[in-house]
This record gives C-alpha cells, sequence and structure tokens, in this order.
C-alpha cells in the first residue's frame, strides 16, 4: 500500500474566488478537511473559527487595499501556517507586492497540483487507512445500464432540456450510492434532491472538461454505505470524463441540426426549418383561434440582374434582401429563403392584439411598409448605376385560417396571389382574396394616384 498521507491536524482554507479555485483544491487534496470564506474579511474570522494548515487567497475584487487584508490574514493565521496567494498572470506584480506583507509564497492561475503541494506544504492526498475497501476484481467504469442512461441524456441535452442536469446528478448518485450528488455546468446546476451540497460537505469532487477547458464539476455528499471505495472514486472520475464527451457530443449534435436547417448562402432557416415552424404556428392558432400569415416574395427581374452582374452580385441581392427583411420583422416571425430567389415569411402574434380593435393584417403592412423603405434606402455596391433604388420585389400573402388549413396549401395560396401580382405589373403585395386589405386604412390624398388595383399594395 501507498505511504499514508501527512496528517497533520488542521483544514486547507481557501479565501476569495472561489467559484475557481475551490474546485481546483478539492480534485487536489479532497477528502482533507477543507474550508472555504467568499471574501477577506471573511477569511479573517474564518481562520479563528478553526485549526487552520494551510491558506490559499484568490483576488477579491471589493478589498481596496489587498496588502492590508493580506496582513491581517497572516497575523490570523501564525507564522508555521503557509499563505499563498494565487493570481492571473497579468497580476503577478500584485502576488510579488503581497510577499512584502506577508504572504509566503504566490502561484500563477491556474495552478499545477505540484505547485499547490509545494508551496502549501500538503501532500496530495492518498487514501487513508480504513477509507477504501477491499477492491473488487470487477471494473469500476459505468455499466452497460448506466451508459444507456447516459445516452438517453443526450437527446435531452440537444434539445436544453433543463432537467437533463438533474437527471445527471442522479445518475452520479445511484453509480457510487451517494446520498446526495450536484452536477455544476455553465453557472446551471443539476441536483439530486433539492439539497444544495456546501463546500464543507462535498466528499469528492471531480472536475467536468469540455476538451482542455474546465466547464462544470461533480460534488457528492456521503456515501449511503458509510465510506467510499477506490471503485466508486475511479468511477466518479469516469464520469466526470463521460460528462465531458456528453456535453460535446450534444453541443456538436447541436450545430450539424442547426446547419440542416439553415440556407448557406443567406443564414436564414430553409425550406425544412420553415415548414416545421409554420405547422406549429398553424396547430397553436387552431388552438388559439388565431391568425397567422404567410407572405411569400420573390426579386423582380432578379435574373436579369444575375446575367448583367455575375452570380456574385445575385448572392449579394439574396444575402441583403434577407438580412434587410429580418431587421424590419418582429423578433416573433420567421424570415426564411424557400429556394432560388424567393423568400417566405411567417408573421404570428403569441401575445395577440397590442391594442383594442386592431388587427393582424395591419402590422404586416407596417412591416412590408418599414421594408420597402428600407429596400429602396439600400445600396448595392455590385450593381453599378442601379446599386440603390431600383430593386424592387413582389409578393403574395395568404391568412389561416381565410385561405388554408394546412402549410403547405397556405404556400400554395400566397404563390397563386404572387402571380397575380406579378400580373398586375410587379412590384406590388398581392393578398389572397383581395378585400382583405380592406382593413387598412386608405393611404392619404397624396398618395393615392400610386394606388394599385384594389386588393395590391404599391409604392
Amino acid at each position: 500500500m501507498s505511504d499514508p498521507p501527512d496528517e497533520s491536524p488542521g483544514r486547507l482554507l481557501v479565501i476569495a474566488d472561489l467559484d475557481r479555485l475551490d474546485p481546483i483544491v478539492r480534485e487536489c487534496f479532497s477528502p482533507h478537511p477543507i474550508g472555504s470564506a467568499d471574501s477577506y474579511l471573511a477569511g479573517i474570522a474564518e481562520i479563528a473559527r478553526a485549526q487552520t494548515r494551510a491558506v490559499l487567497v484568490g483576488c477579491d475584487d471589493a478589498c481596496r487595499n489587498p496588502q492590508a487584508a493580506m496582513a491581517a490574514i497572516k497575523a490570523a493565521a501564525g507564522a508555521d501556517v503557509p499563505v499563498v496567494f494565487c493570481c492571473e498572470p497579468a497580476h503577478e506584480h500584485l502576488g510579488q507586492s503581497l510577499l512584502e506583507c506577508g504572504a509566503d509564497d504566490y502561484v500563477i492561475f491556474p495552478p499545477e497540483p505540484q505547485e499547490l503541494e509545494r508551496a502549501l506544504k500538503i501532500a496530495r492526498t492518498k487514501p487513508k487507512e480504513g477509507w477504501v475497501r477491499t477492491p473488487p476484481a470487477a471494473s469500476p467504469s459505468p455499466s452497460v445500464e448506466e451508459l444507456a442512461h447516459l445516452a438517453d441524456l443526450l437527446p435531452r441535452l440537444t434539445n436544453r432540456d433543463r432537467r437533463a442536469l438533474d437527471a445527471m446528478a442522479v445518475l452520479v448518485c445511484t453509480a457510487i450510492h451517494a446520498e446526495k450528488a450536484v452536477v455544476v455546468i455553465g453557472g446551471r446546476a443539476g441536483r439530486s434532491g433539492r439539497d444544495e451540497i456546501n463546500g464543507d460537505e462535498a466528499v469528492l469532487v471531480e472536475p467536468i472538461t469540455l476538451g482542455e477547458q474546465r466547464i462544470g464539476q461533480i460534488r457528492v455528499g456521503q456515501s449511503i454505505a458509510g465510506q467510499y471505495t477506490e471503485e466508486d472514486s475511479v468511477k466518479l472520475r469516469h464520469y466526470g470524463i463521460l460528462l465531458g464527451r456528453l456535453l460535446e457530443g450534444a453541443q456538436r449534435a447541436q450545430r450539424w441540426r442547426k446547419l440542416a436547417l439553415t440556407d448557406d448562402l443567406t443564414a436564414l432557416p430553409n425550406r425544412r426549418r420553415l415548414m416545421r415552424f409554420l405547422e406549429e404556428k398553424i396547430h397553436w392558432a387552431r388552438r388559439e383561434q388565431a391568425t397567422v400569415t404567410v407572405l411569400l416574395f420573390d426579386i423582380d427581374d432578379f435574373k436579369r440582374y444575375n446575367d448583367s452582374y455575375g452570380h456574385d452580385a445575385g448572392d449579394e441581392i439574396l444575402q441583403d434582401v434577407g438580412r434587410l427583411f429580418v431587421q424590419c420583422s418582429r423578433e416573433s416571425d420567421m424570415v426564411a429563403r424557400y429556394g432560388g430567389d424567393e423568400f417566405v415569411v411567417v408573421f404570428w402574434d403569441p401575445k395577440g392584439p397590442r391594442s383594442a380593435g386592431s388587427h393582424h393584417p395591419q402590422r404586416v403592412i407596417d412591416v412590408l411598409q418599414r421594408f420597402r423603405k428600407a429596400l429602396r434606402a439600400h445600396t448595392f455596391p455590385r450593381l453599378g448605376p442601379e446599386a440603390r433604388g431600383c430593386l424592387t420585389i413582389s409578393g403574395g400573402i395568404s391568412h389561416f385560417p381565410g385561405q388554408a388549413g394546412r402549410s403547405a396549401e397556405l404556400i400554395e395560396a400566397a404563390d397563386r396571389a404572387l402571380l397575380q401580382a406579378k400580373e398586375a405589373g410587379k412590384n406590388r403585395f398581392w393578398v389572397v382574396g383581395g378585400g382583405d386589405l380592406d382593413w387598412v386604412e386608405p393611404p392619404p390624398a397624396a398618395s393615392r394616384s400610386h394606388e394599385g388595383p384594389r386588393g395590391s399594395v404599391t409604392h
């Protein structure tokens, strides 16, 4: 058996910067007694509360005079207790100055385990006599059943299920027979039960890493069996690795799904994503007795721009038009590339009309007017003399439940209205049924000479 660790009495106390330092210290020295204090003032009081063997001090941004605080910490700890300061490389000058104020040493963040051992004069913890039961012959790796449960978590993580971290904590508890566990990742915590595990209560701590980056940790409380085995310790380490790999897989799946649902050229949702979204909103509107409006529009004479100025200019037009419409639409609406130079916009009102008597189509027209104004003012650098104010679009508008009951039918109705807009002279939006636009107040008298046929909206 390996030599036992140094059994000198007292605990290791971590003061300030606990989010970063406490996990590192517990990984290196747990289950050696470890205490914590979140500020220099609290640390001075904590030193007097119990016997302390060594002190690791992080940066306390709230302290205006770290030199005086370090002198007080050292005075409270005593001459025989190592007090070590830990700081970023950019603050090394502060570490050097604190050596003159009482600090026995300083280390650069993130500290290496060997460096902490040397500075704090504490050997990294080896199993205590009697703490480890006879190691079993079976492998401490997660069982097939445990791996299956972990695999089941992948889609939940990919879908950002808030309860996935709780499920992780339950798995850890079951795997090593812990009374309670906490899984912390990216500022979010999952628990096996409602109780938090405070710093002093954690018996075992295992980091969760993604590549070389530490992204979280697993903290477990007491063992149900009264003591943890070497198998439990190794299995917890495997869980830390597996959870990191699981999160990596979830992130990769999210990236793949985003790519599968995103148009390569414009970075807008593609047709696949559009149809899913439209089905969801129609289902919602049917339940809430609400309205969903679809606009299908394309760029007038797009082929001529492509032929005259090249496909790079055509790509620029598609990208800029898509971006302009997103900027002019509402956060709840979806702007998607349908194919070629065709775009589809889905308008819906998650909170209903903003004022009594207002109508959904009126707010759609407001968006269209903003877009046309932005389009007239926009410059397309590759279009030479036609760079500004020449580009126009035509669109067809349909409504659920008025013109169709399914997503494909709603798109088809808007497409027919788009064809009518083209036949009527382009540069206009045509509404299925025409009369639907009677809901909109007529334009001012000065602009009535620019009106198009009934059922269309023109400049």
